[in-house]
């Protein structure tokens, strides 16, 4: 009779001891402290960036706008717009891609990218644009502090 009751427990024992080490240690990622929208212009082009706060990580979206006055032709590989956390990691592939832009037009080819939360802290969002327009590289860089609390 002793050996029936000491059985449950042990599994009852054994059951709160992993719930207990499983919330200790448990690692939880953080999550960005404010939405953040970044610019930058170089000649008749503007990179546009949208960083939004998701479950479990966030959501870039990111295009280029083109300003002058003459409508033009781009050429570009994937993606148009390369984005890199805490390292600048960028990989442009694939078959050239032409596009023709007018003035005031936004692309964006591909769609956003979702990223998984870091550990908290401060890190670098790496964003690198390049294409090229009538057979001259453009390159766009830019870098977006983001906080995760």
């Amino acid at each position: 009779m002793k050996k029936i009751k000491l059985v449950p427990a042990i599994l009852i024992f054994s059951v709160c001891l992993s719930g207990i080490f499983y919330w200790g240690f448990q690692v939880e990622n953080a999550t960005l402290a404010a939405n953040k929208t970044g610019s930058k212009q170089v000649d008749d082009f503007i990179l546009h960036i949208r960083v939004e706060r998701i479950e479990n990580g966030i959501r870039v979206y990111r295009s280029i706008q083109y300003v002058g006055d003459e409508s033009i032709e781009i050429t570009h590989y994937t993606p148009l717009v390369s984005v890199s956390l805490k390292n600048k990691n960028h990989d442009f592939t694939g078959s050239p891609v032409v596009k023709k832009l007018e003035k005031g037009n936004s692309y964006h080819p591909h769609g956003s990218i979702v990223i998984n939360s870091p550990d908290k802290g401060t890190y670098k969002l790496y964003c690198k644009a390049r294409f090229s327009v009538d057979g001259e590289e453009m390159v766009i860089d830019h870098v977006e502090n983001l906080i995760f609390e």
